[in-house]
């Protein structure tokens, strides 16, 4: 799976704490060996993050990525539910 990342996430990334960052990478590691693992909760967004789509990091914190082809991936905003939503 290809994976890029959006300005906009690596501006986000850099405001996680170290424990986020590390629950963050788990979360992907997690989505690259099994993307439709229930414990990603992932889901289609709605409204104006449509078509995105967001998985769960553990506790509040959401990964919202773009799908660009089957294999390859844009995470684009990274942070707790309130900080996204």
């Amino acid at each position: 799976m290809q994976i890029e990342t959006h300005k906009q996430y690596e501006k986000m990334w850099v405001k996680l704490s170290a424990r986020q960052q590390s629950q963050v990478l788990a979360a992907l590691r997690l989505f690259v060996a099994s993307p439709r693992s229930p414990k990603l909760r992932l889901h289609q967004l709605k409204g104006k993050y449509y078509p995105q789509y967001s998985i769960s990091a553990g506790g509040d914190l959401r990964i919202h990525f773009a799908q660009v082809a089957e294999a390859h991936i844009v995470l684009m905003l990274v942070g707790t539910h309130s900080q996204l939503y």
